[in-house]
């Protein structure tokens, strides 16, 4: 029977998790303090370690553990989202990283992947609160970013225009074991076409008109260290061959030049294009999308993690109180009821940018609604008509018959998620009862009649 060792001090938290463990087999050891913990390890088969503890850190007695020789496979559980320490615990070997509260499932997910998974144990160094969230979904972002920098493989970051896809990329050279070597960041939709291979490989002198004298390349530049990307949707067809065989091969040969140059440099790619769409189109090769993407991230957008928009207006409150010389000293909650209540098709960047006006207006003090004018929800439902018309635009009347009930069944769903499956409150919204609303979804899920 495995042997599970779970370290805690909320007495609560190791009663549930111990509760599930028996039930499913697993023999449960539980402590509250540290005292003990190394002779509980020797016996243990996996480690549940609490990040933050009230004597001492869970990351660092770990740490401790592995110097002493012990190469358990642990699982992390933390209520915080501290960046630092959830990629401190991702490059420390563990398995997972669970967030508070979890639910049976993700914990007997973590436990029996852990059992069987060999581990790897690493350090890490991390610039302080280079990322900030608190949100679930940006939770397992950083959890991937932590595993992506204690290996070699590349690295392909998608996600919408400003949701932070250079940031993560920054994160996960710093964290990983060419942190001391360059990061050379390349905007591929920045570079015309006919100076792409050059920008990238350099050039010889002479190599064209205007070249008089030798040039590095972002290639050569990053020697040892990352290589970062952007925008390689927008990367030349033509030229796309050329970086493939570099990935490949580490070796590359400088626009007009017969010498041969090797490069020991990790790749990071971001892009905000459906990859697949463009290879579908022959937009883009599919052995190099291969290539690139050993390692795939996704960031999800600013208005599917609202949980990020408070404590982001206040880091960029802070942030612009230092550069700017304001003395903003708080936010109003309407006005971040307003800031939650938009969309952000500019994402992180827009928030940044919006909350920055936003404090050069107001100089010092609170800062209020009426200080983020540019984000005011438009008056009536005018707005709200004019998508529905834009949507209705070339669909069939056949097709419009079926239109109503699988657009009210989306809406349905979208609730549910967002309420986190909270019934009755959606009911309530919708002004329908809790029986009906069970009915529409399990009508939903019918499949039609042949």
């Amino acid at each position: 029977m495995p042997r599970v060792l779970v370290v805690d001090d909320e007495q609560s938290v190791l009663l549930a998790i111990g509760k599930v463990l028996s039930k499913h087999g697993y023999e449960t050891i539980t402590l509250s303090d540290t005292a003990n913990l190394q002779e509980h390890v020797e016996r243990a088969n996996l480690l549940i370690m609490d990040i933050r503890l009230t004597r001492g850190n869970g990351v660092e007695l770990v740490e401790e553990l592995r110097a002493k020789g012990y190469n358990l496979p642990v699982v992390f559980i933390t209520a915080y989202t501290d960046p630092d320490m959830i990629i401190r615990a991702s490059r420390l070997g563990a398995v997972d990283v669970l967030k508070k509260p979890f639910g049976a499932d993700d914990l007997l997910r973590a436990v029996k992947t852990s059992l069987f998974k060999a581990l790897s144990v690493k350090t890490l160094l991390l610039e302080p609160r280079s990322v900030v969230f608190a949100s679930k979904e940006m939770f397992e972002v950083i959890k991937q970013a932590g595993v992506a920098s204690g290996c070699d493989m590349n690295a392909l970051i998608t996600g919408e225009t400003g949701t932070g896809k250079e940031v993560i990329a920054r994160l996960i050279h710093a964290n990983s074991k060419r942190k001391d070597a360059p990061f050379v960041a390349l905007n591929c939709s920045a570079i015309p076409k006919d100076l792409f291979e050059a920008e990238l490989f350099g050039h010889a002198k002479g190599a064209f008109t205007g070249a008089s004298f030798d040039k590095k390349g972002k290639v050569e530049q990053a020697q040892g260290g990352t290589l970062f990307l952007d925008e390689v949707g927008e990367l030349p067809y033509g030229k796309q061959a050329k970086l493939l065989r570099f990935i490949e091969e580490k070796t590359f040969y400088p626009l007009g030049s017969s010498k041969e140059v090797h490069a020991d440099v990790r790749i990071v790619c971001a892009t905000n294009r459906n990859i697949g769409e463009l290879i579908q189109k022959q937009e883009f090769r599919e052995d190099l999308y291969y290539r690139i993407s050993q390692i795939h991230m996704h960031i999800p957008p600013l208005r599917e993690r609202k949980e990020d928009i408070p404590p982001l207006m206040e880091h960029f409150v802070g942030l612009a109180n230092r550069e700017l010389g304001t003395s903003i000293s708080g936010i109003a909650q309407s006005a971040i009821e307003l800031a939650m209540g938009y969309h952000w098709p500019g994402n992180v960047r827009e928030l940044k940018n919006a909350v920055f006006r936003a404090c050069m207006k107001r100089r010092y003090g609170n800062l209020e609604e009426e200080d983020l004018e540019l984000l005011r929800r438009p008056k009536g439902r005018e707005p709200l008509e004019k998508l529905v018309l834009h949507m209705l635009e070339g669909i069939s009347e056949e097709d419009m018959k079926d239109l109503l009930p699988k657009l009210e069944l989306t809406v349905i769903k979208v609730l549910l998620e967002r309420y986190e499956g909270n019934k009755s409150k959606v009911a309530q919204l919708l002004g329908i009862s809790r029986n009906t609303l069970s009915f529409k979804l399990k009508e939903g899920r019918e499949e039609p009649s042949q």
